[in-house]
């Protein structure tokens, strides 16, 4: 399978490949950089509190495991791990196409933006997706999220299911409003 050879493939300074548990601490620096930039994106967002934000190298370990994982980085040769993307198969046989794959978290660290490292993560993890058959990708970014939003409606992403959220507040003084004659 593709995920597992150790380098898929080489550009300029940068090596695609598999990611290992050896890259565990990087992983961790580029997801909490991730939730950051997601965070300052959109106020209302949900925040990752303190222990969560501990307890990511479990996580992320059980999602280096094979099955229907997949997590691939982009290696600089001196500034090493600059890039993830992770993404998982998702098997449900109610639906056609019954598999479908997808794209949990990518991240492409700041200073190596617009050198193609954010589109041969998505190529490499579309090679993992069609080797196993899936035909169909799905993904969800934040709102506000701007280069998200840019990047993946770029690549043929557009929205198919929205998710709202509203303080519990808001919503029972808005039914109080609206419940009165």
């Amino acid at each position: 399978m593709l995920k597992k050879q150790a380098a898929l493939k080489q550009f300029g300074p940068y090596t695609l490949r598999a990611a290992e548990p050896g890259d565990l601490g990087r992983l961790i620096e580029l997801l909490l950089a991730l939730q950051d930039h997601i965070e300052a994106a959109n106020p209302d967002l949900w925040r990752m509190d303190t222990e969560a934000r501990t307890n990511l190298r479990g996580q992320i370990s059980a999602r280096l495991q094979p099955d229907e994982n997949c997590a691939l980085v982009v290696e600089h040769e001196q500034d090493g791990v600059i890039g993830v993307i992770f993404g998982r198969i998702i098997v449900n046989n109610r639906y056609t196409p019954s598999r479908a794959g997808q794209i949990d978290q990518a991240f492409v660290r700041g200073d190596h933006r617009r050198a193609g490292v954010g589109t041969r993560l998505v190529a490499g993890l579309c090679r993992f997706f069609a080797g196993a058959g899936v035909e169909d990708i799905t993904l969800r970014y934040v709102m506000g999220n701007e280069e998200a939003a840019g990047f993946w409606s770029a690549l043929g992403f557009a929205p198919r299911i929205i998710t709202t959220g509203a303080k519990i507040k808001t919503v029972e003084e808005r039914l109080e409003t609206l419940q009165k004659p």
